[in-house]
């Protein structure tokens, strides 16, 4: 019993660091934002009370709710193609071979690079008279709106986001894959079973805690989508791809309606618990069994 009593404290004691970090960083700021958006106040002066007012003012406000319309867009456009590449990537590179530091390296490389750096990067390559249009034109294809238009900007934001973060999430499966014990493939292959067997019957199960991991943090990516937005088109055009969190920033700092946008950054924190819970539930933690 004292031996158990110590390694539970042990674990409490290698958690703490990571309980302050969430309750400084996480907690406190959603109860603060959860106290100003009953407020309506514009940055300065005096806060009015406006009890819950901000909340059913989104069920109104077309902005919003084209911008919670685009965030959802995204979020499922996002989320199975940022695990589905970056497991790609990872099972690609995962058997040493002649050369594979250098790819494992150019793959991860725009992981290190200041995502608002790449981004005004491809602002240029995707503008109307850009590079992606002078190479369309070598092929004699007409140039493209682009980052101008309604139905291409959310999909090169898409974009760039993926190529922003699939090397990250590529070195996660990585460890993942190197965790699961070669003894399991011997036994495979000695079985006569084909590489996609041995993939759904082994690797992908025993990848559960690892994708569990991606799944929620991409999750929660997604629905945070801004410096892209800012950069690339400042949620344009006609608000083709704002997002909330963007039209939240907006309209703290441009319309100085920080109660409103309080309510607005507070309502995505819910949605984000709730469907990191169900997420935890559906895939029971990361659990193998």
């Amino acid at each position: 019993m004292k031996r158990k009593k110590r390694e539970v404290l042990a674990g409490w004691i290698f958690l703490l660091p990571d309980l302050v970090g969430l309750s400084i960083f996480v907690i406190l700021p959603a109860i603060l934002g959860f106290n100003i958006s009953l407020y309506n106040w514009s940055g300065l002066g005096k806060m009015k009370f406006a009890g819950f007012s901000n909340y059913t003012k989104m069920l109104t406000d077309p902005i919003f709710l084209k911008s919670l319309k685009v965030t959802i867009e995204y979020v499922f456009m996002f989320v199975p193609l940022n695990f589905l590449l970056s497991l790609s990537l990872a099972l690609l590179i995962k058997k040493p071979s002649k050369g594979i530091t250098f790819f494992r390296t150019v793959y991860f490389a725009p992981a290190a690079i200041s995502l608002v750096s790449i981004a005004f990067v491809w602002s240029y390559i995707f503008q109307q008279n850009g590079f992606f249009n002078s190479i369309l034109s070598i092929f004699g294809i007409s140039p493209q709106p682009l980052l101008g238009s309604m139905g291409q900007a959310l999909y090169i934001v898409l974009a760039l986001s993926l190529y922003s973060s699939i090397g990250y999430f590529m070195v996660i499966f990585l460890a993942g894959l190197n965790d699961i014990p070669e003894e399991y493939y011997d036994a495979a292959r000695v079985d006569g079973a084909s590489y996609w067997q041995t993939f759904w019957h082994i690797t992908f199960p025993l990848l559960k805690p690892t994708s569990f991991f991606v799944l929620i943090i991409s999750l929660i990516q997604g629905f945070q989508l801004f410096d892209q937005v800012y950069v690339l088109t400042g949620g344009g055009p006609f608000y083709a791809t704002s997002t909330v969190v963007f039209y939240a920033f907006q309209t703290a700092f441009e319309y100085y309606q920080f109660g409103y946008a309080a309510a607005m950054d507070f309502l995505m924190f819910i949605i984000l618990v709730i469907l990191s819970l169900i997420l935890y539930k559906i895939l029971k933690g990361g659990e193998v069994k």
